[in-house]
């Protein structure tokens, strides 16, 4: 039976440096209806939603490919809008393709939040300790540490974007986390792609999780 899955980005639609990769885990012929915070709005109304002091930063990407920072307080009353909309869409499954922490949202459907499923999934199978975490921007450290620290994990951040993109960002990052002790690296945003987790694993011996993957795997399993 053919099914429909809701994809909420925090950017703009289409997504296509994610869409192509997350139907490879899904049954073939799986519709898929995304939507975005940012859609429809013009310059000025994506510079209000920009954080403020105080405000939790979240970036994603634009249809031009560049991306955006955001404040998640005030993007939450727009995810909520576009979950109800899924909703009368009646999909099958709603996924938040953000790794950031959120609230739980009103909906009939089911929603995969991906802070909560891939901290557990990292706590499943590394149980605690030193984590190295990946993330786009310098100023998500502090949120990160908080993040991982409710699943006992010590974040050691480093910061490498993937929407402006350069291999040697990466590559930096990861041999500044591989100094210390950690049990893994994690690419903790789902812009990262496969291609930046093979860059990332050719120059360190610990394992790297990508989070999408993980997302992407665990939704696949429950359609």
């Amino acid at each position: 039976m053919q099914q429909t899955i809701g994809i909420i980005t925090i950017g703009q639609t289409p997504r296509t440096d994610m869409i192509p990769a997350i139907r490879t885990f899904f049954p073939k012929g799986t519709d898929i209806i995304e939507k975005g915070v940012l859609d429809d709005r013009s310059d000025e109304e994506i510079r209000e939603l920009e954080p403020e002091p105080g405000q939790t930063t979240l970036i994603s990407r634009l249809q031009s490919g560049a991306s955006t920072t955001m404040a998640k307080e005030k993007i939450l009353p727009i995810i909520q809008s576009l979950i109800t909309e899924l909703n009368q869409a009646k999909v099958s499954l709603i996924i938040l393709a953000c790794t950031g922490k959120f609230p739980l949202f009103t909906s009939r459907i089911p929603i995969i939040y991906p802070d909560f499923l891939l901290n557990h999934v990292v706590k499943g199978t590394l149980r605690e300790g030193l984590l190295g975490v990946i993330l786009p921007l310098p100023e998500q450290a502090e949120s990160i540490i908080y993040k991982w620290k409710e699943v006992d994990f010590i974040a050691v951040p480093a910061a490498c974007s993937p929407y402006s993109f350069q291999e040697e960002n990466l590559i930096n990052a990861v041999k500044q986390l591989d100094q210390y002790p950690v049990k893994a690296i994690l690419l903790d945003c789902m812009g990262y792609t496969q291609e930046m987790k093979s860059l990332a694993q050719a120059h360190t011996a610990k394992p790297v999780i990508l989070s999408r993957n993980v997302i992407y795997g665990v939704s696949g399993e429950i359609l």
